[in-house]
């Protein structure tokens, strides 16, 4: 199963990201948290990540991964 890890300021949180469906839902709930703290103003294609398109979401996301608290890591969780 795999899960998608925000290593936020508060503690993680995580989402399923087991289907392609559940990773893009799992990164636009992200991209949305992120951006209503403000974290993305100035951004290229935000306005088009704010329409839900996927390809800017990704894209915000995969160049902010570096930065403090916008941290994300998809990580396979083994079953007890």
């Amino acid at each position: 199963m795999k899960i998608l890890v925000y290593h936020g300021k508060y503690g993680d949180e995580y989402w399923l990201a087991n289907t392609p469906e559940q990773k893009i839902t799992a990164l636009k709930r992200q991209f949305t948290f992120l951006d209503s703290m403000g974290c993305y103003e100035g951004e290229e294609n935000l306005a088009q990540a704010r329409e839900g398109n996927k390809a800017a979401i990704i894209g915000i996301l995969n160049s902010r991964a570096c930065c403090e608290y916008e941290s994300w890591d998809i990580v396979e969780a083994i079953e007890a």
